[in-house]
């Protein structure tokens, strides 16, 4: 708490450090001023274009060309530029982005909701997991922090990413890139657009990626956390010269594939037990002469019912999705509307959780080293639908925005579980389950806003939704072997199963919900002159129910989890100052969850298990700043602290975490960062350097709060040489400089902490082109 009242001293500090500067420029308008001015990217987060100093949001922008100088081309390069935004993953199919506190947990239920809302031109996207390959061609990324239960809608509990893709154009031109970095990586990524007549425009944009393992699989002799990829994207945009109607349509398509993802074990915290596996680990390390490196390990493959050869670890997907945009002006009224999209995609995924079992090839077994290899097969589509009615902005003091939104999502998910494990005793722990999971979820919403503007400088806007959620479903689930190659007469149906259960049993079970909810949200705004702007924020948000993923049985099954709701009461401040050469974003906030989804794996069951904690609380404090000190220097900072509490929560398993911290959250965050711009010769501004260093506190993994990732920083750079009058530029670039070593999750078993790793450094040069 006393960072907290420390972070929320200094933010009013330089709140009113920034307002003194802003209104002694407005005091003397005559006088322009010299040097460099900060540019001010124009969104779209509250449905009406309008700079990001001018909106009423906690709102980070990344332009496309600071996407291409940082090198972010995932979810998790950007979360080292962002304030308040943090990623953990344990796989790319299981995606965690968390925004002040709020963990978007994996979605491995068919029916499971995100908290933080992703969205790709206005349309949302339900299953990230098969929406994050790399970032190509964007004009920009908005990140919005905190309940937007108004204009964004359902799930965006936490807040939202939303990436704006670039548009066509009316005039030729095209631009081609190639990077060559470690690991053997190749990137290659290219657009043209241009005009196809008078009144269309065409852009076809592409993303070609091959890159080696970050680790190795010594078992197999084979390259883990690979990639290969390949992306594209058409489009058409209609616009007519003198005509009231405009229309973009997007075409978009992504293929990806790899050995899988590593997973190593590491001995907990507890000095007085240690784990199978990082036991094993040990052991094995002095079998062959020196110790395991912590990117090595011997994951094993399953030999599957009825199969006679191994099935190896992989992991492929394969999406593609359309949308279409109509604008029409209706006179000097309003503008409406109309965004349809479909998404339709598919997955396989074969990992082995524990990275190591008893067959790792040196003949060394211990009772409780077991194997537990997770086979996941997704097959996803999404409809969504969404009219508004934006109002002109004349010279009414009024300002209005109605809309209605419907969203259709079927996903089929089958679950193959499979586990050997050399200890007669653990019969939950040997032979073959699978579930088929079916889910349908119906979602429909009606929403309004309303703003008045009072005087010159006050303003206050309101805003309700609607919101009505329908999840029905029906879960086939089978024991197909209870035993193993250590336990042949084992009949034990292997878990997340009942114990009850035995080889050959099934269940199957009809499951289904309906939800209602009401998201009102008010702002009230001040904006003294046009380099400040205060706000004062109340807002609900809401996120849906759902059910289990691999239910023990149909009581399991049918029995569920409910909706979560937030209030947030949110104070903020966007100022420019020193001719809006130094620009400030500040936001304190308070928000009370009740009913929160916590989801977290359970050791008892290997599996997945959500659960509502009744109540909890989160106190947070975020700050952006830039300066542009020269024409030639300009940097950058951002940091957040938080205080989060779960302030009643009783697990299912009857374990009360009541007054610990939330999960997967760091207490501190920060970003800092600087571009300088130097001669090279004759050649004037030839040569760019360009730093990123991002800074995570210590978080605890769990509710319980047992395991905790240490803090850690990573460094990025990049040098960029650009040649004047010449349609070409070269560049080295690096991410992780100094080579952290770095977890985006663990799961915790039997006193060993599993986990994934980060990337390494990595480094490379890229040459770019344009026409």
């Amino acid at each position: 708490m006393n960072k907290f009242k420390q972070m929320t001293a200094l933010a009013l500090i330089l709140g009113m450090t920034g307002t003194a500067g802003a209104h002694a420029q407005n005091a003397e308008p005559e006088e322009t001023g010299s040097g460099p001015q900060l540019d001010v990217i124009e969104i779209t987060a509250q449905r009406r274009a309008a700079s990001v100093q001018d909106s009423a949001i906690a709102v980070s922008a990344i332009s496309g060309e600071n996407l291409e100088k940082d090198r972010i081309l995932s979810f998790e390069d950007l979360a080292g530029s962002v304030t308040s935004l943090s990623f953990t993953a344990l796989s790319p199919l299981d995606q965690e982005f968390n925004v002040r506190g709020i963990t978007n947990t994996r979605l491995d239920s068919p029916s499971a909701d995100q908290s933080i809302g992703i969205f790709l031109d206005d349309v949302y996207v339900g299953r990230s997991g098969l929406f994050n390959a790399d970032m190509y061609d964007i004009e920009r990324v908005e990140v919005v922090r905190g309940p937007q239960g108004v204009l964004l809608g359902r799930n965006v509990v936490g807040g939202a990413i939303s990436i704006v893709t670039a548009s066509p154009e009316f005039e030729t031109s095209g631009a081609l890139s190639v990077s060559l970095g470690n690991y053997n990586e190749t990137l290659v990524r290219g657009h043209v657009t241009g005009p196809i007549n008078e009144v269309l425009a065409g852009r076809i944009s592409f993303s070609s990626r091959d890159r080696g393992g970050f680790n190795h699989d010594l078992l197999h002799d084979r390259e883990l956390d690979d990639l290969r990829s390949l992306q594209a994207r058409a489009q058409l945009l209609f616009q007519p010269i003198d005509g009231n109607v405009s229309a973009r349509l997007v075409i978009d398509y992504m293929d990806d594939e790899s050995n899988g993802f590593h997973s190593v074990a590491i001995d907990g915290p507890d000095p007085a037990t240690q784990g199978p596996w990082s036991a094993m680990r040990e052991l094995i390390g002095t079998a062959r002469g020196r110790p395991l490196d912590i990117r090595e390990s011997f994951p094993e493959h399953p030999i599957y019912a009825g199969d006679t050869v191994e099935s190896p670890q992989a992991l492929r997907r394969e999406a593609w999705g359309v949308s279409l945009d109509i604008d029409r002006d209706i006179g000097d009224f309003a503008t409406l509307t109309s965004i349809t999209g479909y998404r339709q995609g598919h997955a396989y995924n074969l990992y082995d959780q524990t990275g190591m079992g008893p067959n790792s090839g040196y003949g060394i077994v211990s009772p409780l080293l077991f194997r537990f290899p997770v086979n996941e097969r997704e097959e996803i589509s999404q409809f969504t639908q969404e009219f508004r009615l934006v109002s002109d902005l004349g010279d009414s003091n009024f300002d209005w925005i109605v809309g209605a939104y419907y969203q259709h999502d079927e996903v089929e998910k089958f679950d193959r579980f499979w586990a050997e494990v050399p200890f007669p005793a653990l019969a939950t722990l040997s032979g073959e389950s699978h579930w088929d999971n079916f889910a349908e979820t119906t979602s429909a919403a009606v929403f309004g806003q309303l703003g008045y503007q009072f005087t010159e400088n006050f303003r206050v806007v309101a805003g309700i939704r609607y919101t009505r959620d329908e999840k029905s479903g029906t879960v086939f689930a089978r024991a197909v072997e209870g035993g193993d190659a250590f336990n042949p007469t084992d009949q034990v149906a292997l878990t997340p199963l009942a114990g009850t259960y035995v080889e050959g049993d099934t269940f199957s079970a009809n499951y289904g919900m309906e939800w209602e909810e009401v998201t009102p949200q008010v702002t009230a705004e001040y904006e003294p002159n046009d380099n400040a702007l205060f706000y004062l924020t109340w807002s609900r948000g809401y996120k849906g129910g759902g059910f289990e993923d691999d239910p023990a049985n149909p009581a399991a099954a049918q029995a569920g989890y409910d909706p979560e709701t937030v209030e947030n009461i949110e104070f903020g401040a966007k100022l420019d100052f020193f001719d809006r050469r130094a620009r400030l974003n500040v936001a304190a906030f308070m928000m009370d969850y009740q009913d929160l989804q916590v989801t977290q794996t359970d050791d008892g069951c290997l599996c997945n298990i959500t659960d509502n904690a009744a109540d909890a609380e989160i106190m947070g404090i975020e700050a952006e700043f830039q300066f542009a000190a020269t024409d030639r220097l300009m940097m950058w900072a951002g940091a957040t602290v938080l205080e989060t509490e779960y302030v009643d929560f009783v697990d299912s398993n009857g374990l009360d975490t009541s007054g610990n911290t939330l999960q997967r959250t760091p207490e501190t965050q920060f970003n800092v960062g600087a571009e300088l711009t130097l001669d090279v010769g004759t050649w004037r501004d030839a040569l760019s350097i360009r730093g990123n260093y991002s800074y995570q506190g210590e978080m605890f993994w769990a509710p319980d709060n047992a395991q905790t990732e240490d803090a850690y920083g990573l460094l990025d750079g990049r040098v960029t040489l650009t040649p004047p009058d010449r349609d070409w530029t070269v560049s080295v670039w690096g991410k992780n400089l100094t080579d952290e070593i770095y977890r985006t999750n663990i799961i915790a078993f039997f006193g060993d902490e599993v986990s994934r790793l980060g990337a390494p450094r990595t480094y490379g040069i890229e040459l770019s082109t344009t026409f």
